[in-house]
């Protein structure tokens, strides 16, 4: 069926997904599996899992039931549930096994919400029509990426994704898993390089700006290059034209400038440098537009409402030569890897859902 996500822009001469695609705002009104995670009815998605909230709860049991995590940062916290798994520590082992139940609970009956389309959850997602809910429940392939579908932490999660799909009755998606996600944005960002060339390419994430160097051979990533990652900084969600956000707009442009200034140079040094920068955007995109109401990055718009050229124009004046800067959705970048799995679906788990399409044409 036509992916009712997808939009066509004469403009750009490219396809696009709209904020409709979100999962982050799909409201959890009616939950058909009774008795497995009842306090989450008449939440969104975002309010019930995501790696943040995930890490607040081992936080929370750990202090109850004394366990200690002080070997983990807040960032590294799930990967205290894999190791916690083969513990010998009962105490840690019990903690791991329950906040894993939860929110893999949680996730099953996220999606299962998505498949069922039940009329009371669709009335509480009233800018969905039925076309749009029809998608999700002819849908054959859910691809879980990003740092929590990674190990056994992300085997165990489908296992729990299984269990409610099962009590429910119903045929669950086929739930593909793939581990060591965390620079998909930048690989699937690099199939839109020119064939011969070294670039440098970026993903701008909520949380982090993932920094690469990417050398193409005849259509073929020969060489893919991870740079040190640097913190997302002034990342505060504010969406008005006031003065002060205007100014902390300026204050993000000129450090992502500087980010990406200094990525070109570490790519001058393995290369002759193309001038083409292909950034992955926690936001929406059209071309080099983004979406003036989502996230850090919305800002933004209040210094361009291209700000994709705005990027260009500063990093050329930089560089002292000409530079061309494409931004894609982030979801649609995760999504470019996996463009040979036929209308799936790619769900990102991490400060919050992140959805692409492998059937998006860029």
């Amino acid at each position: 069926m036509k992916n009712p996500f997808l939009v066509y822009s004469e403009e750009a001469k490219t396809e696009y997904v709209t904020p409709l695609c979100s999962v982050n705002r799909s409201v959890i009104a009616y939950v058909p599996v009774k008795g497995v995670a009842d306090d989450i009815i008449g939440k969104s998605a975002n309010q019930v899992f995501s790696a943040g909230l995930i890490t607040q709860e081992i936080k929370h049991l750990a202090s109850k039931r004394g366990v200690d995590i002080s070997g983990y940062t807040d960032k590294e916290l799930p990967r205290f549930l894999d190791d916690a798994t083969y513990s010998e520590d009962i105490m840690a082992k019990n903690l791991a096994d329950n906040v894993v139940r939860k929110f893999g609970n949680r996730l099953g009956i996220i999606l299962l919400t998505l498949k069922q389309g039940h009329e009371l959850n669709r009335r509480a997602r009233p800018d969905w029509t039925d076309a749009h809910w029809d998608y999700w429940a002819q849908l054959k392939t859910v691809i879980l990426t990003g740092g929590l579908s990674s190990g056994l932490l992300g085997r165990r999660l489908k296992e729990q994704i299984l269990y409610i799909f099962d009590i429910a009755g119903e045929k669950p998606y086929n739930i593909s898993l793939f581990d060591n996600g965390s620079h998909l944005g930048t690989m699937g960002c690099s199939r839109l390089l020119p064939d011969e060339c070294t670039a440098a390419v970026l993903d701008f994430g909520q949380t982090n700006l993932k920094r690469s160097v990417v050398k193409k051979h005849r259509g073929d990533i020969s060489e893919f290059i991870q740079l040190k990652t640097r913190p997302s900084l002034y990342m505060e969600l504010d969406v008005s034209d006031s003065p002060e956000n205007h100014a902390r707009a300026m204050e993000l442009h000129k450090y992502l400038t500087k980010v990406v200034a200094d990525t070109c140079r570490e790519a001058m040094r393995s290369g002759e440098l193309c001038n083409r920068v292909v950034i992955s955007i926690a936001n929406y995109t059209v071309g080099n537009r983004i979406f003036k109401a989502r996230g850090g990055y919305a800002k933004l718009f209040n210094l361009s409402d291209e700000y994709g050229n705005l990027l260009a124009h500063d990093l050329s004046s930089v560089l002292h030569r000409e530079m061309e800067v494409r931004l894609v959705h982030d979801g649609t970048a995760i999504g470019l890897n996996f463009t040979d799995s036929d209308g799936a679906v790619c769900l990102s788990m991490g400060t919050a859902f992140g959805v692409g399409f492998t059937d998006i044409t860029v």
